[in-house]
């Protein structure tokens, strides 16, 4: 295959051009500009960057990892926001439709609300948004969806992994073991994700050219405090350093479902998969 990976040097891109440099496929890792990982320039809010990226190298997958992620940041730049993860899945949709490429679309476990009491969602389940950010998401969902490409929606919940960028895992084990304070809430509640485990499965996802909605997630859920206190444990860490909140204490922007988790069964049955325990991944990424 060849494939465009946009976002390649988000952690999610990062974790695939490791898993995919040494295969068969013919890469090309994108960006919005040529750096780091990234060998090629395609901002994807760029209809001409990317139109004109399919007309000279013909792929036949994109999977797209390019995303503004910060959901607090989304509620205060809703333009830059919805340019990405709406206008630039719309271009990357436009340019597969003519080209007949296959699209692995990233989303997330924040287009529901949260408030199923088992928090576990199937790919059925209706989206009800709470913040900027998810309406975003779940439109660029809808716009894939609504197309007539060959596509793989992989929804998924708070992935952490080795990058250069913090997120929830290195953050907290980095804050412990300089013997910092961290407020971590006790009343949000997620599967927190390995990205090796997403990334396989965008991959299986994308050789398959699996249809429709996957549910992505790691196979435990838990609250962020828990994630903390299981990285105390892990490397033995003084947990008196963990400050327990909730969240009404942080006075975040935007609202965030309380508690969410996935139904893998359809995930395990076609893309084969199998997450790994958190604690196993912990002594993979450090």
């Amino acid at each position: 295959m060849k494939i465009l990976i946009t976002g390649i040097n988000g952690l999610v891109g990062n974790s695939l051009y490791k898993l995919l440099e040494k295969s068969n496929h013919d890469l090309y890792p994108s960006s919005r500009n040529i750096e780091g990982l990234a060998k090629y320039k395609v901002d994807i809010t760029s209809k001409n960057e990317v139109d004109s990226f399919f007309q000279s190298e013909k792929p036949n997958v994109v999977i797209n990892s390019a995303a503004m992620a910060n959901v607090d940041l989304c509620e205060t730049e809703r333009e830059s926001c919805w340019k990405v993860n709406v206008e630039g899945v719309q271009n990357l949709v436009d340019a597969c439709a003519r080209h007949g490429a296959h699209l692995t679309h990233i989303s997330t476990d924040y287009i529901f609300d949260g408030k199923k009491d088992s928090g576990i969602y199937d790919e059925e389940d209706t989206p009800n948004p709470q913040g900027y950010y998810a309406k975003s998401k779940l439109e660029g969902e809808r716009v894939v969806i609504e197309s007539n490409i060959s596509y793989s929606i992989l929804r998924t919940i708070l992935v952490y992994g080795a990058h250069k960028k913090p997120n929830i895992v290195t953050f907290i084990k980095k804050a412990l073991e300089e013997g910092s304070t961290v407020n971590l809430v006790s009343d949000q509640v997620r599967m927190p994700t390995f990205v090796d485990d997403l990334s396989k499965a965008c991959i299986i996802a994308s050789e398959k050219k699996a249809n429709g909605v996957f549910h992505i997630c790691g196979p435990e859920q838990m609250s962020y405090l828990d994630i903390g206190k299981r990285i105390g444990d892990y490397f033995s860490y003084d947990k008196s350093l963990i400050n327990h909140v909730t969240t009404k204490d942080l006075n975040q922007k935007a609202n965030r479902p309380f508690k969410t988790g996935f139904n893998l069964d359809r995930a395990k049955k076609v893309l084969h998969y199998n997450p790994i325990q958190f604690e196993s991944s912990l002594g993979i990424i450090f």
